[in-house]
């Protein structure tokens, strides 16, 4: 994924030189080349085409610091990093529920929430299943 999105980022960029390009070279037009009418329009169109590519980049710049910050995280199944998790939930709770703070599966999703210290969905479910 994050070969994905420095692709996407590196695009955005290329996109946003070639439309700064173009609004360069028609400011620097005469007005014997083309009418005042057909450059203002042109000026116009990439100047809304930059700030809708600059916006773009933020985004894609926001899910690359938004990725990073998910492979710093522990992994989930290392049993020292939920100790103080699990310590922390069993003592308000029964020692079943304690188990829903632990990530289900062994290898959870990016967005399990047993990885920010809550209740894991997965775990949820499966404890809902057995009591039926």
């Amino acid at each position: 994924m994050s070969e994905e999105l420095t692709n996407k980022q590196q695009k955005c960029r290329r996109k946003l030189a070639k439309y700064q390009q173009k609004i360069s070279h028609y400011s620097q037009l005469k007005d014997s080349e083309i009418s005042l009418k057909k450059r203002a329009a042109k000026l116009c169109k990439y100047r809304l085409k930059i700030i809708k590519r600059q916006l773009k980049l933020k985004r894609i710049d926001a899910q690359i610091v938004q990725f990073a910050a998910y492979t710093k995280l522990i992994p989930a199944n290392d049993s020292a990093a939920n100790a103080s998790i699990l310590t922390q939930h069993s003592v308000n709770s029964s020692p079943a529920q304690a188990d829903l703070y632990r990530p289900h599966k062994a290898k959870p999703c990016k967005s399990c929430p047993a990885l920010r210290g809550k209740a894991c969905l997965c775990a949820m479910k499966n404890e809902q299943r057995k009591q039926a």
